[in-house]
């Protein structure tokens, strides 16, 4: 069932993914590659006829990647950065209008003008943010909102502004949570910077390969509640968030609340998000379906004898309710037999090893799908805290692959029963 292709161990990482045309203009963490995307979907036989989803969107990079390869594609996200990242990167762009409209912001970027911001904003904007260093991004911002060109346009210039903010932002991701740093930079020092963003942008513009026919729409939605119809999807490659406590509502705090959302709605989407991390608290969809397969229930009784705290061992068990929520949906949306790839880094806790791929297999034979195999593809090293503690034990990375086929119950013994879909 495991099977080793450290062959793709590069392409389970963001790295590759920053010097990309069009990837390299937003980044997410704990990204895969397109690459991997590509290997799919020829492995799959996947073409003009299918349809690809991605329900944890991040910076776009499947949606992007099917586009590139001429196969439709849609994705969804709880975040609206997310959304707007990967909707602004999978947009064809003409480049004729970008540069005309380009040449008409440029005059515009004249850092004297620009003084203390007159917008309302959190206080991690204004702290991440100092002074006239805010006022010069809302400079930029009122003149990108005042050129008459389309709004897509307008959004690309937005992203190279938000692509730009961690080059100067006192807050800094270290990790799942942010540091703050002593950071000297002046207004001045913005315009060049987001001059070189956009030159970047421009050159993978005109570099880009034609248009395909067709579109590839991004929109915010719950993995765990899908808007697709039922049997419509032909695959899925994604990756959901790992049960490693990182917050990407505050890994991504300052961008978020500079462009998207106040502290209030930054809060209720860090309480809605995955249960990857302590603070959530979702809304969930209902299930009798679900119960805890007897090794999560070993391991959160590991977990507690190692005197990890509650409010991790609960993160984990909900983390586990949440993908059997999001695997009950893509059986659903899925069509018959259709392969479904989810990328997933295992963790630790107190030195007790939380096997994530192996439980999310069987969680998915539980929510009714089949899990072909489990292809480890890299390791990561834990924490220097953990190192420290516990000493050397690298996690495993993997690509977990299902198929949607006859619906598999498994009762609370683990005993595999079988009944037929209404759809077969």
């Amino acid at each position: 069932m495991i099977e080793n292709r450290k062959e793709w161990s590069a392409w389970v990482t963001p790295r590759a993914l920053r010097s990309e045309p069009i990837h390299r203009w937003y980044t997410f963490p704990h990204s895969f590659t397109h690459q991997l995307v590509d290997a799919l979907a020829e492995e799959w036989g996947l073409g003009g006829h299918d349809l690809i989803l991605d329900p944890f969107v991040g910076a776009g990079t499947t949606v992007l990647a099917a586009k590139l390869g001429g196969i439709p594609a849609v994705g969804h996200d709880l975040s609206p950065l997310a959304v707007f990242v990967s909707r602004v990167k999978s947009t064809h762009y003409s480049l004729p209008e970008v540069q005309k409209a380009w040449n008409g912001l440029l005059p515009r970027l004249v850092p004297g003008n620009w003084d203390m911001p007159q917008g309302a904003y959190p206080q991690l904007v204004i702290r991440a943010l100092p002074s006239k260093l805010l006022g010069a991004f809302e400079g930029i911002s009122s003149g990108i909102g005042r050129m008459r060109c389309p709004e897509a346009t307008k959004d690309l210039f937005r992203l190279a502004l938000l692509a730009t903010i961690p080059d100067f932002s006192q807050a800094v991701a270290t990790g799942g949570w942010l540091s703050w740093v002593g950071k000297r930079r002046t207004k001045a020092e913005l315009v060049p910077a987001f001059r070189l963003r956009m030159q970047k942008i421009l050159e993978d513009i005109r570099e880009s390969p034609a248009p395909c026919n067709g579109n590839w729409p991004v929109s915010c939605a719950d993995a765990r509640k899908l808007p697709e119809a039922d049997s419509t999807v032909s695959a899925v490659i994604t990756s959901p968030p790992y049960p490693n406590r990182h917050d990407y509502t505050r890994v991504f705090g300052v961008e978020l609340m500079y462009g998207f959302l106040d502290w209030e709605r930054t809060r209720d989407l860090r309480r809605q998000s995955f249960q990857s991390h302590p603070e959530s608290r979702p809304d969930r969809p209902t299930s009798t379906e679900y119960f805890p397969p007897p090794r999560l229930i070993k391991l959160l009784r590991e977990l507690k004898e190692a005197g990890v705290e509650e409010k991790i061992t609960g993160m984990i068990s909900g983390y586990f309710l949440d993908i059997f929520l999001c695997l009950r949906e893509l059986r659903r949306v899925c069509k018959p037999n259709a392969p479904i790839a989810l990328v997933l880094g295992n963790a630790r806790y107190a030195g007790v090893p939380v096997i994530v791929d192996e439980l999310t297999a069987t969680i998915g034979e539980q929510a009714g799908l089949r899990c072909e195999r489990i292809r480890a593809v890299r390791f990561r090293g834990n924490s220097a805290q953990q190192m420290g503690a516990y000493g050397r034990s690298p996690s495993r990375e993997s690509v977990i692959i299902f198929r949607n086929g006859k619906d598999r119950v498994t009762n609370r013994e683990g005993n595999p029963s079988y009944r037929r879909s209404g759809r077969e």
